[in-house]
């Protein structure tokens, strides 16, 4: 009893493994049901590419001086406007035309694509000219990738009531998107900034300087629009002991303490004071509480795009598209569900040979080549693995590996089936060509590390077709066929 309720629990597991890898999972959404399941990701030889060139930009901007020659944000209201000079200047001066900073630009170009999860994509510099060239997969992100592209960096905190930039991005170690449960039970989502050491020494100055006054102590407790000290939040479920600050607008205790304004690309992210002085050098700022899956989804993707313009620092210049178009694929590849498709016939004709070839445990074995395919795809849908021609190649090779595996594990017990035999097969058959294991693995890393998509997708392919003919070998069919043979003999 016992050995059947293996075998059908393991005919169960592949069953379902195999439907959600080709079928799906399907959740009601509003009125329509949608696939859970990730899509997959085609690289742009299969996707086509959107080439999008950034030219250095050559407009002009308008600073006001007053009577002595300080620089004004606008000429205040009734104020004699022949005191003030108005002058045109070019937003890339001579002096910051340098290879030095096209080639900083391209770099914070690469690290912005890195952090927003882009991983197929080319960026060329023209030293010459200072041109940049952006090569990505056409596809629903596209054109926020560009726009992402084109922030300048700016981050700034300042004091609310002058303007005086007290911090500013040279301040900024790094940040990140931090998401977690509150006090009131409530999902919160944060942006966490670590500032370097000059930052941190800042920021303990300006805590002092906008600090609560004594009259609004016995608000402050209440007042949850604070920064207050704490530590650095990890990637939790929880958000106790956080250095935090969120938009403070309370006309009651606004009164009371000068305020700080916090600009990322010029717009307002937050109006704060703070409760007590902040010598950690970090600062979490809350973006806003999700009572929903989408909201959740909204406040996080704003957290992480924050985030990604700090991490990778303002542009020494700017730039402006002058050019954005859509380059088809060379390649008549059919739809990835076609080849999906195709895959299956090819598993089903093998299996069909094994069941011929082997009767019973080719039967084992045809289940056995399903479930590894269908872990194969399901891995490669959730890690993002980028489809390319090179990937789908790769899946043909791991397939004849496997189908290679399980003829030479059906033919030795086929020779010898002893309990003895049947149970180490699969393991002999592993050290037997462990040589040819050990090459494989190693060709898959190297790939895998390559900076070319067309070579990445084959190092991830191979490596994660190891991961799953290892699963469906040694897992399922060596359960399947002990179980098989064991009550085959009413052992």
């Amino acid at each position: 009893m016992e050995k059947k309720l293996k075998i059908a629990l393991c005919i169960l597991i592949i069953a379902l493994i195999t439907i959600i890898a080709f079928v799906g999972v399907y959740a009601k959404n509003q009125i329509t049901y949608e696939n859970v399941l990730p899509n997959y990701v085609k690289s742009s030889e299969l996707e086509g590419k959107r080439v999008t060139n950034f030219k250095l930009s050559t407009s002009t901007e308008e600073i006001i001086y007053d009577k002595d020659g300080n620089k004004v944000e606008a000429i205040p209201e009734g104020a004699n406007e022949e005191e003030y000079k108005k002058e045109q200047v070019p937003v890339n001066p001579e002096e910051v035309l340098t290879t030095e900073n096209y080639e900083k630009v391209k770099k914070i170009f690469e690290g912005r694509l890195n952090d927003i999860g882009v991983t197929d994509y080319a960026v060329r510099l023209n030293k010459t000219t200072g041109t940049i060239a952006v090569e990505l997969p056409e596809n629903s992100n596209t054109d926020n990738n560009i726009q992402y592209l084109m922030a300048t960096g700016e981050f700034t905190l300042e004091d609310e009531e002058d303007g005086t930039v007290l911090m500013d991005m040279s301040d900024v170690e790094s940040a990140s998107a931090r998401y977690g449960t509150t006090e009131e039970g409530t999902i919160g989502v944060y942006l966490n900034i670590k500032f370097n050491k000059e930052g941190t020494e800042k920021l303990l100055e300006v805590s002092r300087n906008y600090l609560a006054t004594e009259d609004s102590d016995q608000n402050v407790e209440e007042d949850t629009n604070t920064a207050t000290d704490g530590n650095t939040v990890e990637d939790t479920n929880t958000v106790d002991n956080t250095t935090t600050a969120t938009d403070s607008e309370s006309t009651e205790n606004k009164e009371d303490h000068k305020h700080v304004t916090m600009k990322i690309e010029g717009i307002e992210v937050l109006s704060t004071y703070f409760a007590e002085e902040i010598s950690s050098g970090e600062l979490t700022v809350a973006l806003g509480t999700a009572t929903t899956q989408d909201t959740l989804y909204d406040y996080l993707r704003q957290a992480q795009i924050y985030a990604m313009i700090l991490n990778n620092g303002a542009v020494p210049v700017l730039y402006d598209v002058t050019l954005s178009e859509y380059i088809a694929s060379n390649d008549t590849i059919v739809e990835t569900y076609t080849v999906v498709a195709i895959l299956v016939v090819i598993s089903l004709a093998i299996a069909i040979f094994l069941i011929i070839k082997f009767k019973k445990d080719g039967i084992i074995a045809g289940m056995s080549l399903l479930a590894m395919i269908s872990i194969l795809l399901l891995l490669i849908r959730y890690t993002n693995t980028a489809l390319s021609l090179g990937g789908i190649i790769s899946v043909l090779v791991v397939l004849a590996l496997e189908s290679y595996f399980i003829m030479t594990i059906l033919n030795r017990i086929k020779q010898d089936s002893s309990n003895e035999n049947v149970a180490n097969a699969t393991l002999k058959i592993y050290l037997d060509k462990i040589d040819v294991i050990v090459v494989f693995l190693i060709i898959a890393v190297v790939f895998t590390f390559m900076n070319s998509v067309k070579i990445y997708s084959i190092g991830m392919t191979l490596f994660y077709g190891a991961i799953s003919i290892a699963i469906a070998n040694l897992v399922f069919m060596r359960t399947m066929l002990i179980a098989r043979y064991k009550l085959e003999r009413k052992d």
